[in-house]
């Protein structure tokens, strides 16, 4: 069976690397990007199943990334991850395509759960 390819991304790299690290501990495939625009690229070039966008990066928004790659991965699925808790926030997250909002901090398993119930659909 194939792995899940996961894109993780957030302008705090360290955070990067551990979501990434338990991830792959998890059994997915992970990509990672530091910035809105390589997340572009990441996305485009890898095709990720999940995204997880963090809400603030320092070159753009999630949402920014979500509808610059969506039209071209219209099987990726978007969780945007903030630590902003705001409904209107929430509200522009799912226009823009998130289908799922993930408050920082996050835990791993419940991530996990998320992201497995997600790919089932």
């Amino acid at each position: 069976m194939e792995k899940t390819k996961v894109a993780v991304v957030d302008d705090e790299i360290e955070y990067v690397n551990d979501l990434s690290r338990g991830l792959e501990i998890l059994g997915y495939h992970v990509s990672k990007a530091a910035s809105g625009s390589h997340a572009i690229e990441v996305i485009n070039r890898d095709r990720p199943d999940i995204v997880l966008c963090d809400y603030k990066l320092d070159d753009m928004d999630g949402t920014q990334v979500i509808e610059k790659t969506k039209q071209n991965n219209p099987k990726t699925i978007y969780i945007m991850v903030t630590a902003y808790f705001d409904e209107s926030l929430e509200g522009a997250f799912i226009k823009a395509g998130a289908v799922k909002v993930i408050y920082k901090p996050i835990q791993l398993i419940e991530l996990d759960s998320a992201i497995k119930a997600l790919i089932k659909g």
